[in-house]
Order: C-alpha cells, then structure tokens, then sequence
C-alpha cells in the first residue's frame, strides 16, 4: 500500500487515481478530443468509438458478472451494465450505415481477448478496467454536450451511454469508491488491480489514436458494426446485401417469436450478424457452402436453435439478396443447394408429412392463444430430435430445459412438448428400421 504525500496511507481509489495521472492525461492529449472540442471529428470517429466501447464492455461485462471472486460481486452490480445503452446508440445510427474504422476495430478485438486473458488469470483484476470504465462517466457529463453539439444529436438520441446514470452520476461515483475502498486485498492484488487500471488507459490511448485522425482506406464494413460481440467473420462489401441480411434476420426473427422470447436483443443481434456471413457464402462453390451451413447447423442446434431456424432464415435471405440485387439472382440461388440439404437431412427421419403432424397435434393439444404466442414450436421440438440424430447432442437437451419451465408456460404445454419430442422419436426410430429397405 503507498504513502501519500505527508505519510499517510493512500486508499485504494486514491492510488488508482495517483498511479494512472500520467496515462489518463496522454489519452486526453489524443487528437480525437482535440477534433472533438473544435467540432471537427468525423461521424466515423465518434460511432467508432460506441462500437468499439461496446466490443470491450462486452466482454468486460460478461467477465465481472460470472467471476467467483465474491470481492468482485461486491463491486460489480448488474445495474453498472453499459453494453445496452451502447447498443441502444448504435441503434440509432444504424440508418446512417456508418462505415467501421479497421485499425480501431483491431485494437478493440485485441483489447477484448486480453480481457478474456485477464479474466482467467488475474480476475480480480479487471476491476482495474472497471475504475477506468466507471471513472468516464464522470467526464461524460463535460463530453455530452460536446458530442451533441458536434453532430446536432438530441435528447437521448445516439447519447445514451454518455447519460449512463443520469442526474444520479455523482452520487453513483461515491457509492462506488466507497465499495472500492472497502474491499480485503493483498499487497500483490492491489498492484495487479493498479497495474491493469494503467494497462487500461494506454489500450484506450491506442483504440482513440486509432479512430482520429484515420486514414480514409481505414474505412470499411466489418462484422461489428452489426454485432459488437461476433469477433471476426466476414460480411458482403455491398451495403445492399448487408442491408438484405438484416432484413431477412429480422423477418425470421418475426416469424418464430421463440427467438426474441428465448435470446433476446442479444440474440437478435447475433442472428443478424450470422445472415450477414451466410451472406457472404454464394461465392464459394455448393459444395463448401453445405458444409459451411452444416457446421453452423450444428453449432447452432446444440444452443437450442433448431435448424429449421437457419433453414427458414436461408430461405428468406436468398428472397431478401434477389431483391436487393435482382441481377445476382443465379449467384444466390446457389444457397437454395444449402437449404435442400438441410430439409434432405431431416426427411430421412421425419418426412414433411410427419413432421407437420407433430406440430399440428401440438397446436391442438396447447390451443389457439398459446400456438398463436409460439408458432412453429411442434415443428421445432420435431426437428431438435433430428437434429440429435445428425449429431448434435445436446439438440435436444438444449431445447427442453426452457419449453418445460413451469414459471413460463402451463401445465397443459409442458405436457405437449414431452408429447412431441415422444412422437418425434418414435417416428424417427420407425424410420431409421425401413430404411435398408429403400437403400
């Protein structure tokens, strides 16, 4: 534990603030603030730094949440959440399709893994980061209106993050720094918590080097700008095909409301950014885009996403592409090789007929209200089955847990799931017994 100036023992906020003076001043020096102050920073810039601020809070986020440390659980609260309120500015410049930054996106992936790093080797470090994270709330209140002022932004549009706590940061800061102070560390967990809060400024010197002033080969469309959370794939470069994606993510969404009740807005986002890729896939020949959708297939299933999920979302993706882009309509076409061989997949344990039949009996087992709420539920717990079959253990498994939780739905539902998943095995093993005799 240092000394301050007269002796005394420096709290731990005090040393925080001591030992990370010098970095936080070179990142407020950083050519962004100064464009910034003089209403000159680019749009770029500015919902750069929300998608790379949401692809390290991301990660941050889900760390301090699930550490067992329970010195961290009496820091972090789910209240000090920011990724939604990141999420919710990215929203709103959506319309806008700003480019993304690649060298700002870069320094916030590799900022990201060293936070997975850290969250497995120095836990209780990253509360570092958190002081750094939580201490920008205090200088929001100065940038808000400055950003606002730089982009005529109004209100809560595209400034949420930066009103994070409202009229109430101040008093937040000082139930925070009396937690802080509060916490039973040794001297060697002190200077890891210290040492991460400076590591954390100098990544974010870099990440703000990075976004202004930047070059203007810099820009481009990457996978974050969809999803802060989906690392790195590829996404078209056509901003027609990437809007189509989206298009054809949220109808399916629609479609199978299962989704939205299940997954949420993550959810939502994650199954945009995969349309994006799948996207992407008509360049490669059919038979590398089977087994690309065949390995996401699988992923997916074993999360308890059945793969008529991506069949459906494939589908609509290729009506989406064709619309946007009518004269590429032969090249996405080569999807529909895709979506037949997941449906040829299936028929081998449960042809339409029969799988229709399950989700008609189910229907009229749970009502009109309940199948109105959930379609495509009998369909769905029919094709988990399959998808086992197809070597997704946990098809199955993955599903059952959540459309059997008696604090969600009726007796009278529960009852019907375990009724179809029944049905659904017994036709699959009726199948798999006639099958040598159609070889």
């Amino acid at each position: 534990m240092k000394n301050g100036l007269y002796g005394q023992q420096l709290t731990l906020m005090e040393e925080l603030k001591a030992s990370t003076f010098l970095p936080h001043a070179r990142m407020q020096a950083t050519p962004f603030w100064q464009a910034l102050a003089a209403c000159q920073l680019p749009l770029e810039s500015y919902v750069g730094q929300l998608r790379a601020l949401a692809i390290i809070h991301g990660v941050l986020e889900q760390a301090l949440a699930g550490c067992a440390d329970q010195r961290v659980a009496s820091i972090w609260h789910e209240d000090m959440r920011k990724l939604p309120l990141l999420n919710e500015d990215l929203r709103y410049f959506e319309p806008r399709a700003v480019a993304d930054l690649r060298e700002a996106v870069e320094a916030a992936l590799a900022t990201a893994e060293q936070l997975r790093l850290r969250s497995l080797q120095q836990p209780l470090s990253l509360l570092g980061w958190l002081y750094v994270l939580e201490g920008s709330t205090l200088g929001a209140v100065v940038l808000r209106p400055l950003f606002a002022r730089a982009f005529l932004l109004k209100g809560a549009d595209g400034l949420s993050y930066l009103h994070s706590y409202g009229p109430g940061v101040f008093s937040r800061w000082a139930q925070y720094q009396q937690r802080m102070n509060a916490l039973s560390l040794g001297a060697e967990e002190r200077e890891q918590l210290v040492a991460s809060a400076g590591a954390a400024f100098s990544q974010l010197d870099t990440l703000f080097q990075a976004l202004y002033p930047f070059k203007p080969e810099s820009k481009t469309f990457l996978v974050t700008s969809i999803n802060p959370e989906a690392g790195r794939h590829p996404v078209p470069a056509d901003a027609r095909e990437v809007q189509a994606a989206l298009r054809a993510a949220d109808l399916c969404w629609q479609r199978f409301p299962y989704f939205e009740q299940r997954y949420g807005e993550r959810g939502l986002r994650f199954a945009r950014s995969d349309a994006a890729w799948q996207a992407t896939l008509y360049q490669y020949e059919p038979t590398q885009i089977l087994q690309q959708v065949r390995w996401l297939g699988r992923v997916l299933a074993n999360r308890g996403m059945p793969t008529l999920l991506l069949q459906a979302q494939l589908e609509i993706l290729m009506e989406e592409l064709t619309a946007a882009i009518p004269g590429n309509k032969a090249a996405y076409e080569k999807l529909s090789q895709a979506v037949a061989g997941l449906r040829e997949s299936r028929r081998k344990h449960l042809s339409d007929e029969q799988l229709l039949s399950i989700a008609d009996q189910f229907d009229q087992a749970v009502g009109p209200d309940w199948s109105a709420r959930f379609p495509h539920t009998g369909a769905l717990l029919g094709t988990a089955v399959v998808d086992e079959l197809e070597g997704s253990e946990n098809a199955v498994e993955s599903l059952r847990p959540w459309m059997t939780d008696d604090a969600r739905f009726p007796a009278e539902w529960i009852t019907a799931v375990e009724t179809a998943l029944a049905r659904a095995r017994e036709q699959t093993r009726s199948t798999i017994k006639v099958r040598p005799n159609h070889a």
